[in-house]
């Protein structure tokens, strides 16, 4: 039985073109198989015309419950619904049938791993890192999707069919392209790894490892908020993310972006003080309309979960950040200790550090050509507090 979508309220406030070429699209989407409620859902939400880009993605309709997944694949449902939970897939009752088949091969490709002897606990962490890492590529993708294939002057019904055609020719491409990314990572951090060859005869892994972690905070960046754009602050962000991935060549790691600051680490020191040294001075030749860069340096032993690390020297090494000047790298004495290379050090002081027993001996660290005096910030120009 056809659905009046004018008497559902789906067509109000349209008229002309506009109206026909919604009609259109509920037509076709009703027709293949969208219920009503989606539909009217998609409509409130102003989504209508990105359902069929969400069905190519969705992995075909939906066929099973999660007991069915959970019967079918022999993987209890006690682990599978914090896995979804995991990947913010919702959940429902154990019979109401939300799964498509992809649902259905990624269950089962859980179950290999728990097979090839994977931790349950080890597949839930995985599952949350990527979550977290894919939900920021999917807004970037969507973002470029959005930017690349909408015309001025598009119906629903006409966006609605080229966001889903390109969908199609689109997203088969991203797998291997997913692939090929984890594998360069994965081979950057095996380049890395080191293997405690004592603990190997008791069947450990590496604990607890001694790395140097470098935090670089953009100056004045919340108050640059309340003077400029939201778009051109977005930029700002973005540009010191680039810049952080341009000097972060291993062994150095580009841990995380944390709006206005990055955090880099390294079990080699020098290569770390290197790329620390290169970003503030990428910072200071951007233009007058860029923060200043501060940077502070700590080395010690941390450990590394979920892609993010944790210990003594992480927290030092964001607390000398904040009391870091403008334009300058400041490090602990660990740092200067473990340091190699032939750089200017000039003693910056004994600092109390939140935290911190007892007093933190910091050095300021320049290339071995620089300039000995002291960092001057850059006069800030009209919209931009980075003198700090």
């Amino acid at each position: 039985m056809a659905v009046d979508f004018e008497q559902e309220g789906l067509l109000e406030g349209l008229e002309g073109p506009a109206r026909q070429a919604r009609l259109e699209l509920l037509e076709k989407l009703a027709e293949d198989g969208v219920p009503l409620d989606e539909l009217r859902t998609a409509t409130e939400e102003r989504r209508l015309p990105l359902v069929p880009v969400e069905r190519v993605l969705g992995g075909g309709s939906a066929r099973y419950s999660a007991e069915e997944i959970a019967e079918k694949t022999g993987v209890d449902r006690a682990f599978l619904d914090p896995l979804w939970r995991s990947l913010g897939m919702a959940l429902a009752d154990p019979d109401e049938k939300i799964y498509a088949q992809a649902d259905l091969e990624a269950a089962e490709r859980v179950k290999s791993f728990l097979d090839l002897g994977m931790p349950e606990a080890g597949i839930l962490e995985i599952s949350r890192v990527a979550s977290r890492s894919m939900a920021n590529l999917a807004a970037s993708i969507g973002a470029t999707f959005r930017d690349t294939y909408a015309r001025a002057g598009d119906d629903e019904q006409t966006l609605a069919l080229r966001y889903a055609e390109a969908s199609k020719a689109l997203t088969p491409m991203l797998g291997p392209m997913l692939e090929h990314i984890l594998n360069v990572q994965q081979r950057s951090l095996i380049r890395q790894a080191a293997v405690d060859t004592a603990g190997l005869a008791a069947g450990e892994v590496l604990g607890a490892e001694e790395l140097t972690f470098c935090f670089a905070d953009l100056v004045g960046f919340t108050n640059l908020g309340e003077s400029v754009a939201a778009d051109e602050l977005g930029a700002v962000a973005e540009r010191l993310e680039e810049m952080a991935i341009e000097v972060s060549e291993p062994p150095v790691r580009l841990i995380k972006t944390i709006g206005d600051a990055v955090m880099l680490g390294s079990r080699d020191n020098d290569a770390l003080l290197a790329a620390a040294l290169r970003l503030v001075e990428a910072a200071d030749g951007e233009s007058d309309r860029f923060p200043q860069l501060k940077a502070g340096l700590a080395r010690g032993e941390a450990v590394g979960r979920a892609g993010d690390w944790y210990g003594h020297p992480v927290n030092l090494a964001s607390r000398i950040t904040d009391v870091a000047r403008p334009g300058s790298v400041l490090a602990s004495d660990e740092v200067k200790d473990a340091t190699e290379g032939d750089y200017n050090w000039s003693f910056a002081g004994a600092r109390r550090i939140k935290g911190v027993d007892g007093e933190v001996k910091l050095f300021r660290c320049r290339p071995r050509d620089a300039d000995r005096g002291t960092p001057v910030p850059r006069t800030p120009a009209a919209g931009n507090p980075s003198g700090g």
